[in-house]
């Protein structure tokens, strides 16, 4: 449904080097499919969502949108904003105060330039996004009167009353509190769903994006660092930055002892010891590498007969309980630290010695 190729956009300062912007990205998103462009504030995913709108115009690359190139430096093309089939969710929902939900929701098609609805046509394709978002009974209400949650489904019905092609969202939940977000991230993914619109989400929050993707594109300083389904990103982070900011993890630094294939293990002589990893990608013997391991994963285990591989000693220093897990620091032999997350009723203490046990399949070499 949409093609972005090697898309740059740079602000630049009175002088020196750029100072924001993206980068030659380019992604694919399906027909359908909820894609989200994830990373910190100035990461450019903002600027990549706004040069897809029309907002921005890039400097250089090609925008596809249903097979019409809507932006291509190369052709001198520019498709205008409001001649894209492309629907828009801003952060502040933009919701008009002068009217009702009902004409809020009408506004795209009372202005529309291509079509001319007739009164019954427009009746009945409001209420029917109205009734998709659950506001279709509070119609004749004005619009001041929604509570935040409520804003946020307005702002979507009007977004999707022309049946855009595309969908566009820009941190749409950040300002709701964090229990409406939750509720609210779950039901924009069934509105999409049932919709069928295909969708760009963009969202500096890992842990709404995780839930509500097909697939994620995490960017960073203006480039896309890592694209896939969640559970990839997630799993198989392909550089220290994505391991440390998609959730908590534990990474340590060391030297890959022989080659390894892609999608085997070899041995890594770390500052913790002779660590057995997987590798996603095939690697030479005597690189410096890192690895990662999520606190999930690992394993405690008390100290009991020989020690295996993968297998490391250390003191529990703190043990914090978070209801359905328990979360553990471990000072391993050697003065490393360890964050573990295991269930709270497996007995071990602050001050007790253990080993913590780093399953190869879970324990991901990365270079960077």
């Amino acid at each position: 449904m949409l093609r972005v190729q090697n898309l740059v956009k740079k602000y630049q300062a009175q002088v020196g080097e750029p100072v924001g912007g993206v980068f030659d990205v380019s992604f694919e998103v399906k027909q359908g499919e909820l894609f989200t462009l994830l990373g910190p504030s100035g990461c450019g995913k903002t600027t990549t969502l706004r040069s897809i709108a029309g907002l921005e115009t890039p400097d250089s690359g090609q925008i596809t949108l249903a097979g019409q190139a809507i932006f291509d430096s190369a052709a001198e093309q520019m498709i205008p904003m409001y001649d894209r089939d492309i629907g828009m969710v801003f952060q502040s929902y933009a919701i008009w105060p002068h009217m009702s939900v009902f004409e809020n929701a009408a506004y795209p098609l009372r202005v529309s330039r291509k079509v001319r609805y007739s009164r019954e046509d427009l009746q009945s394709r409001v209420e029917h996004v109205l009734n998709m978002v659950g506001l279709v009974k509070y119609k004749n209400r004005s619009a001041t009167q929604l509570s935040g949650g409520q804003q946020q489904r307005l702002a979507l019905a009007r977004a999707l009353v022309r049946e855009p092609k595309l969908l566009l969202l820009d941190e749409p939940l950040s300002n709701l509190d964090a229990q409406l977000r939750e509720q609210m991230r779950a039901e924009l993914k069934r509105i999409q769903s049932e919709w069928g619109v295909t969708t760009i989400y963009v969202t500096h929050d890992q842990a709404e994006a995780m839930a509500i993707s097909d697939r994620v594109a995490v960017m960073d300083q203006g480039k896309l660092v890592q694209l896939g389904p969640p559970d990839d990103i997630y799993e198989l982070p392909r550089s220290e930055f994505v391991a440390g900011f998609i959730g908590r993890t534990n990474l340590f630094k060391g030297t890959l002892k022989t080659s390894a294939s892609a999608g085997g293990k070899s041995i890594v002589e770390s500052n913790i010891g002779s660590i057995q990893c997987h590798f996603p990608t095939q690697s030479q013997a005597g690189q410096p590498v890192s690895f990662v391991i999520r606190p999930e994963n690992v394993i405690l285990q008390t100290i009991s007969g020989a020690q295996e591989q993968n297998a490391i000693e250390g003191r529990v220093t703190s043990r914090i309980y978070l209801g359905e897990i328990a979360e553990f620091a471990i000072d391993l032999d050697g003065g490393h630290q360890l964050l573990v997350r295991a269930p709270p009723g497996n007995g071990i203490k602050a001050g007790d010695r253990i080993r913590a046990y780093l399953p190869p399949d879970k324990t991901i070499a990365i270079f960077s």
